[in-house]
């Protein structure tokens, strides 16, 4: 069983009469949102997946929590933005072009679903603030100030005093005058639901709740009244809002005290780091890579699997090294065994989440595309005659697709696959071989003048090379890994490369023998 089906038979255990099975998810478009974001969000459309298929009827909801103050401008917006800290992310203009700033990253995340073949309800937290929906859970958070107050103290460790708890305010206020949430709430009044509050520009005003669009719920309120609002039975959400005295461990308290709720199972999920990366990533900073990113180098399937390879709560790397060619290979023959019948139970389970369509089977190796491309100075239409000596269809949608993210990878990431002939004859290493190895050059010379149907049959006659009357497996094996040493030497200056009868096949016998003799 995998991790999604255990939450989902969680969710159905405590849960077992819900007509709707509400899941949710949420992220704050402060930016560019990240792979670490996303892991919410698919956490989510993975247990929505078994729910389905545990024939329960689901809906998915997304919020994008756009009226959320902006907190701070990130390394690749304008440092002018700074001068919109403490206004609605929904309220900023869009530094990009037309429409908001919240709009535009909200927007390119939908796009990046799209991509991904997921998807949502997408819920615009600006827009239900201010349609007014919230006004009677706001005012019922006011006139119960006093228990949430209470409530609240029960998870901090500082001293709270009868004087905080009288200047408490659940809410928080964004100026009439500036737009920004610089405020104090100085008064409310029960009967008239008027609000007084002062602001650090200067302003001093009275709001009514149903004046709204100016009124916020502090996020520790906010979050257990929507679960209440939606009938959120399942939310995730990441290490920071799961520690014992935690948003989640208070807003369990509140929303069942003050909003007559059951708090949704919760999984917490963990950080994803970029291998070879640095610091965690942050949509406030900038440090991001997003899916967009990601699939320039991964296709959707793949990055689908990692998400579901790991449990939410277990820490995972995204790599762009040189694991993305050995990621390649291993889906790939994991799709492979699953449409064959011989793939294992757990891997079965894992890829049962991600509905790889069968003729994901037609795409090329990814390890070839990257492994010669280089080898062919990025001539595809030389790529395209190598590759078709092993039978590979080089004219598929298939084949293109793949092409693209390998010529991406191997320019961007991939500098170990960028690899060159020698332009000159490697004298100083032919100089240190014994006879017997100037012989196996000799030989591979007078191999690369014959024609060869296929790479597999140059492979076997290289391997021939050394045998010379040696009968014992290890020392044939280990006269064959020294002969191909030389021959990466003698042609790429390396000791090591790509499939040797692949490789020799991608040159020109006249090249070869130029740098061999």
């Amino acid at each position: 069983m995998n991790w999604a089906r255990e939450i989902a038979s969680k969710v159905i255990e405590e849960r077992p009469n819900e007509d709707v099975y509400a899941v949710a998810s949420g992220i704050s478009p402060s930016g560019f949102i990240h792979i670490g974001n996303f892991r919410e969000f698919v956490t989510v459309h993975f247990v929505a997946h078994e729910l389905k298929k545990l024939g329960k009827n689901v809906r998915f909801i997304h919020s994008f929590d756009d009226f959320d103050r902006y907190r701070k401008a990130p390394l690749n917006i304008d440092s002018s933005y700074s001068n919109y800290i403490g206004m609605p992310l929904s309220a900023l203009p869009n530094p990009f072009g037309e429409g908001s700033y919240a709009e535009y990253f909200e927007n390119k995340f939908i796009d990046e679903m799209t991509n991904l073949g997921i998807g949502a309800e997408w819920l615009s937290q600006a827009k239900e603030y201010k349609s007014g929906r919230y006004n009677e859970y706001i005012k019922l958070s006011l006139d119960k100030r006093g228990e949430i107050f209470d409530i609240l103290s029960n998870f901090k460790t500082q001293e709270l005093t009868e004087e905080d708890k009288k200047n408490y305010y659940p809410i928080s206020v964004y100026c009439t005058e500036c737009g920004k949430d610089f405020t104090k709430v100085k008064r409310y009044d029960s009967e008239t639901d008027e609000i007084d509050y002062t602001c650090d520009c200067g302003h001093s005003g009275t709001l009514t709740l149903n004046e709204t669009g100016n009124i916020k719920l502090a996020w520790k309120i906010d979050w257990p009244m929507r679960w209440m609002v939606e009938r959120v039975i399942f939310e995730p959400g990441g290490k920071d809002h799961s520690a014992p005295n935690s948003s989640y461990a208070s807003g369990s308290v509140l929303v069942r005290d003050i909003f007559n709720f059951e708090a949704p199972v919760y999984a917490p999920y963990n950080f994803i780091g970029i291998k070879g990366g640095g610091d965690k990533m942050s949509s406030s900073t900038g440090n991001v890579l997003t899916i967009t990113d990601l699939l320039k180098v991964y296709d959707k399937y793949l990055i689908l699997w990692f998400y579901a390879k790991y449990s939410p709560n277990t820490q995972f790397d995204i790599a762009l090294d040189n694991d993305v060619v050995r990621y390649y290979s291993e889906f790939d023959r994991f799709v492979k065994a699953y449409y064959e019948g011989t793939l294992d139970e757990k891997n079965k389970e894992i890829l049962s989440l991600i509905d790889v369509p069968e003729d994901y089977l037609n795409y090329p190796g990814f390890n070839n595309l990257a492994t010669f491309l280089p080898m062919v100075s990025y001539d595809v239409d030389k790529l395209k005659t190598l590759l078709a000596k092993d039978g590979i269809d080089c004219e598929s949608e298939y084949f293109y697709e793949r092409l693209e993210r390998a010529k991406y990878w191997v320019e961007t990431y991939g500098v170990d696959y960028q690899i060159k002939l020698l332009e000159e004859k490697n004298e100083e290493y032919y100089a240190k071989l014994t006879d017997e190895e100037k012989e196996w050059l000799a030989k591979t010379i007078d191999i690369m003048d014959k024609e060869y149907a296929n790479s597999d049959d140059l492979q076997t006659e290289l391997y021939a090379v050394c045998k010379n009357g040696i009968l014992v497996d290890a020392e044939l094996k280990n006269a064959q890994k020294r002969y191909f040493q030389i021959l990466y030497n003698m042609l790429l200056g390396l000791d090591k490369g790509p499939k040797l009868g692949l490789f020799l096949s991608a040159i020109s016998s006249d090249t070869i023998k130029k740098l061999l003799k």
